[in-house]
């Protein structure tokens, strides 16, 4: 797989990422867009996959998320993030969502067969049975 990564928000929006690196989220979309239409491959075995892959909830918006989500499922691609890597990770969601980080990601539609997430060290039992149940990786 190939994945699109993307960070939106920076540490002057209360992001982590520092601002050099963010991009705009109008321009992250229509990349994203781009690469699939020009290099995805969907054929049984292939080696060139694309899939949109937001960095975590701390780096882009809650929108950027759910347009993510809508693309990507739009063309049939597969979708990757960050989540719950860490205590800090658990109390910056709590703190700017008011949920856990599995709970914010069923909220913005990151559940599912086509969805992976890195890390995932620190969900509680509830985000366990919620991604089993829904078949996210």
């Amino acid at each position: 797989h190939a994945a699109r990564g993307s960070m939106s928000v920076g540490q002057s929006q209360g992001g982590l990422p520092p601002d050099s690196v963010v991009e705009k989220e109008s321009a992250i979309l229509k990349e994203s867009q781009r690469l699939i239409e020009d290099y995805h491959d969907a054929s049984h075995g292939s080696m060139l996959r694309v899939v949109v892959a937001p960095c975590s909830p701390f780096s882009v918006s809650r929108d950027l998320m759910r347009e993510a989500a809508v693309l990507a499922r739009h063309y049939g691609v597969s979708l990757h993030t960050h989540l719950a890597e860490n205590v800090n990770d658990i109390a910056y969601s709590r703190e700017k969502f008011g949920m856990t980080p599995a709970e914010y990601a069923e909220d913005l539609g990151w559940v599912g067969h086509d969805v992976w997430h890195a890390h995932c060290v620190q969900l509680d039992q509830h985000g366990i049975e919620l991604f089993a149940r829904t078949g996210t990786g």
